[in-house]
């Protein structure tokens, strides 16, 4: 047992400064922290899912958010923070 999680925490620290790189094309998501859904879709037609096919409901929490074809990640258009 003590080897088992011994590996885990190599594993998980090994992780520890990984900077994620992109290609254009590719369907790439990036952590933004909690947001609760407020709405889907947003006003710029913007949406939280799951997978995808999977819409998620007002109250529902959403983590990623897709990177922009220019690499960059816009804000979070359908909900805020949760608190």
């Amino acid at each position: 047992m003590k080897i088992i999680i011994s590996a885990f925490l190599i594993a998980m620290l090994s992780a520890c400064g990984f900077t994620p790189t992109y290609k254009k094309g590719e369907a790439n998501y990036e952590f933004v922290g909690c947001h609760t859904v407020s709405v889907n879709p947003a006003s710029d037609e913007s949406r939280a899912f799951i997978g995808p096919m999977f819409p998620l409901q007002v109250g529902d929490t959403v983590y990623f958010k897709q990177v922009n074809d220019d690499l960059t990640v816009s804000p979070v258009a359908t909900g805020s923070y949760c608190e």
